[in-house]
């Protein structure tokens, strides 16, 4: 008896501690999670911010450079050198503007000796087709890393900007979940631009039951990627206190943990299945941005924008929702739904009106098979909407993996009579280069270039070239974010007729724009014209 008596006993006491830890287990597990979660969030916004900065600062290089290579810049002397010191005084971090020959090499600066540099990377396309851009090193070991941005000429000659890695990060850069992260530039598949160690001890960082956090954001207009690494030792110590209190009252949280394991459960399916959700229940909603012919003033039609009405009624903008459909695959049936909506929002409005237009964003993923014609076929072939009036824009938030497949498709969507747009010409990952592979039928022009109207002459030379390309491919053009008078004007002189913004009208749920289509295309007037056109042609 007493044997078996001490073995109950013990299995008793064994079975009491492992309820006992259990608990203590699952909250330190539940803390490792949710600061593995947050300091991945933490490094997601941070990558992104410093992606920000290593654009803005590149732009505005981008711009000084371009701006002495519109002036033809060629010498170091007079005039010119106050051009070249003129342009580092507006991005005062760029480390040299040099005038280089045909091979590439420096022969003179406005500021100092020219610096003997290596190219440590491949040249790349850049925001305008005469500039490239790539990484050179410096120094005996090559151990200082520049941005060389270059300006060529016709004759080979050229201008260059050196902006130095160093000069890509914030002054002052700093997380929220752990100070103790490392961030570098690198060129896509290519070397290491630069980097930055926020605490000493990540040159050797310690093992941890805890793994390490990384973040990567890529540009849509460089060929550079920004990436954070957070040790997973750096995020225990930062929450060690957490941890320590944890362990310490881990069974008066027992409860707790119960609690919290059934609301996480409940929670599982996190915001892919909130959006999964939110698509069945119908809350993606279309909202219609106007196109107007800025020279004769009427309606052409519309670009459909999505937003999500949550079931509180507020509205959430695309950009807190559209990155992760996309990476989720929920972008298929919500495109599917919006086209939809949209078939069914102006159908009747559409059918007696056969001029309007209507547009529909599609993402990269869309192009990488037929099935996305079948199934805008199997949508708009029993509607009053006919194919003539549909127009798919291709954005490029993400590239193209098959340009070949990509270029398929959009030959498939014009036989249906719809026609192809290239959003964001310019500033998207394909570039020009999209326009001579795709076979697109417009181009829309990027606010950043109408944005420069009236503020920037050297960016506008920008959007002059876009409007020639424009008549030279024989493209409609169509100019985003328009807020101006002055930009109307500018570009109705340059002889683009298609324009859309604020300046007209936001985006606009369905009941507005139907409003806005009867105020400015009512069928009085559209019959009254019919009937002047039949008079004329007979």
């Amino acid at each position: 008896m007493v044997r078996d008596g001490g073995h109950s006993w013990k299995k008793a006491l064994i079975g009491g501690l492992a309820i006992a830890l259990i608990p203590v287990l699952g909250l330190n597990v539940l803390l490792a999670v949710n600061f593995v979660t947050a300091s991945q969030r933490d490094a997601d916004g941070t990558a992104s911010e410093v992606l920000a900065f290593v654009e803005e600062r590149l732009d505005n290089a981008s711009a000084a450079l371009i701006a002495l290579g519109l002036k033809g810049v060629s010498t170091c002397a007079g005039n010119e050198a106050a051009a070249i010191q003129a342009a580092w005084r507006r991005a005062p971090y760029i480390s040299e503007i040099a005038v280089v020959d045909a091979a590439g090499a420096a022969t003179c600066t406005g500021l100092g000796t020219p610096r003997v540099v290596r190219r440590a990377s491949a040249e790349h396309g850049a925001v305008s087709p005469e500039l490239t851009l790539t990484t050179v090193a410096a120094g005996d070991n090559g151990g200082q890393r520049f941005i060389r941005l270059q300006w060529r000429y016709a004759g080979g000659d050229g201008l260059r900007a050196l902006v130095p890695g160093d000069q890509l990060f914030p002054k002052f850069l700093r997380g929220g979940g752990s100070a103790a992260f490392a961030v570098q530039v690198v060129m896509l598949g290519g070397p290491l631009v630069a980097r930055r160690l926020l605490d000493p001890t990540l040159t050797d960082p310690q093992p941890s039951v805890i793994p390490s956090v990384h973040a990567a954001a890529a540009s849509s207009r460089y060929p550079l990627r920004v990436d954070i690494d957070v040790p997973g030792g750096a995020i225990s110590r930062a929450n060690q206190g957490l941890f320590l209190y944890a362990n310490l009252s881990g069974l008066l949280f027992a409860a707790l943990t119960v609690a919290g394991a059934v609301l996480l459960s409940r929670r599982s399916g996190g915001p892919v299945r909130e959006i999964s959700d939110g698509i069945r229940r119908g809350e993606f909603i279309p909202y219609y941005q106007p196109v107007i012919d800025i020279v004769t003033g009427r309606l052409t039609g519309c670009e459909v924008l999505i937003r999500w009405r949550k079931r509180d009624g507020r509205i959430i903008p695309p950009g807190r929702f559209i990155s992760l459909a996309e990476a989720s695959g929920e972008i298929f049936p919500m495109t599917l739904a919006l086209m939809e909506t949209a078939r069914d929002d102006l159908a009747a409005f559409y059918r007696d009106r056969p001029h309007l237009k209507l547009g529909f964003n599609l993402f990269a993923g869309h192009f990488d098979d037929v099935a996305i014609v079948d199934d805008v076929e199997a949508i708009f072939s029993g509607s009053p909407i006919r194919m003539g009036q549909l127009m798919f824009e291709v954005t490029e938030r993400q590239p193209l993996q098959d340009i070949r497949r990509a270029r398929q498709v959009i030959a498939r969507l014009q036989e249906l009579g719809a026609r192809v747009a290239l959003d964001d010409v310019g500033t998207g990952h394909g570039g020009l280069s999209y326009l001579l592979k795709l076979g697109v039928d417009v181009m829309k022009m990027d606010k950043m270039f109408v944005d420069a109207i009236g503020t920037d002459r050297y960016s506008v030379a920008i959007v002059d070239s876009l409007v020639k390309l424009a008549e030279d491919m024989n493209l409609d053009l169509i100019a985003e974010g328009v807020e101006t008078i002055e930009q109307v004007e500018y570009l109705r002189a340059k002889g683009v007729r298609l324009a859309q913004g604020y300046v007209f009208a936001p985006p606009l749920p369905g009941s507005s724009f139907l409003a806005l289509v009867e105020a400015m295309a009512p069928l009085a007037r559209m019959e009254t014209e019919d009937n002047v056109k039949r008079l004329a042609s007979a």
